[in-house]
């Protein structure tokens, strides 16, 4: 029951009928413009989607290159549609609002989707002992699909930032596991990371020991994790809310400890820990946090939010 409690978003979308069905097709909620692309992988075998959110005035004819977010697990990104569960991040109603507010940057942010029942051994670089994966992890080879597969298919066809400091990686749940294993292994790839409720057992902990050794990593690094990752089913007897409680205070410590770890870099990056004491584990709570990441992470200072616009 715990491994279920504690399980990664998966990759079904719920909400589209299938085919020949009487209900009513899904309304999409995205927020502005969102492209697709379909990608062939070198690395991962099958092809992928893209989905490529353009800010509002994105400049198709100019010299512009904008910031970019790229996001694991993209079906969940934009799309009520395409969410898990019929939930989405909320990444364009967020982007949206901070970016005309004058909060932000103007980015374009990419949403990957994930592998479906593959998504697991393509995220996780070590085996989860919760929720243990059939067959072989292959998260080692994440950054080598970013780098090579993803990144020059998004350059190919819209106006973004080749500059690692104007990138940023993030992911959800096993995502940010994924997100948090590149930037330890691969900090040249991005200068910034959105991690957002990392599933830190996985290994038995190993991310946080590979978290002691890092000598450089991202520019700046958000972390986001809920008080009660895991929620005490209605009902549950004593022992088990017992148990659920001291995994969820567990949870919190490790990603104090990991934000500890990451400061102590040699080259240390700015790190953000954001504790929400009674978020559970899901879309819904990321979605809430997710202004304060994108903030965190594309926020303009004083003297940027005044110079006029490229």
């Amino acid at each position: 029951m715990l491994a279920v409690m504690l399980a990664a978003a998966t990759s079904v979308p719920a909400q589209v009928p299938p085919a020949g069905s009487s209900a009513p097709a899904c309304r999409s909620s995205v927020v502005g413009t969102v492209r697709t692309i379909t990608l062939q992988s070198k690395v991962f075998p099958g092809e992928r989607t893209l989905r490529i959110w353009l800010p509002p005035g994105y400049d198709t004819t100019g010299q512009r290159r904008y910031p970019v977010l790229y996001v694991l697990d993209g079906q969940n990104a934009f799309d009520t549609c395409t969410g898990y569960q019929g939930h989405e991040w909320t990444l364009d109603e967020v982007a949206t609002r901070l970016i005309t507010s004058g909060a932000i940057s103007p980015i374009v942010i990419v949403g990957i989707d994930n592998a479906g029942a593959r998504r697991a051994n393509e995220y996780l670089p070590y085996a989860d002992p919760f929720m243990p994966t059939a067959g072989q992890v292959e998260g080692d080879r994440m950054a080598a699909f970013l780098a090579g597969d993803v990144m020059p298919a998004v350059a190919a066809s819209f106006r973004v930032s080749t500059d690692p400091a104007e990138i940023g990686v993030g992911g959800f749940s096993y995502g940010g596991v994924a997100t948090l294993h590149m930037a330890l292994s691969n900090p040249q790839l991005f200068g910034k990371a959105l991690i957002e409720s990392p599933s830190l057992q996985v290994g038995n902990g190993q991310l946080l020991r590979d978290a002691t050794d890092a000598a450089t990593l991202p520019d700046r690094v958000y972390v986001g994790m809920g008080g009660e990752e895991a929620a005490i089913p209605p009902g549950a007897p004593p022992a088990m809310r017992e148990q659920i409680a001291r995994i969820n205070a567990g949870l919190v410590v490790g990603a104090k400890r990991l934000r500890d770890r990451l400061a102590a870099a040699l080259t240390a990056p700015t790190v953000k820990l954001v504790i929400d004491p009674a978020a559970h584990h899901g879309e819904d709570a990321w979605a809430k946090r997710l202004p304060a990441a994108l903030t965190f992470l594309f926020g303009l200072g004083d003297a940027e939010k005044q110079a006029p616009s490229r």
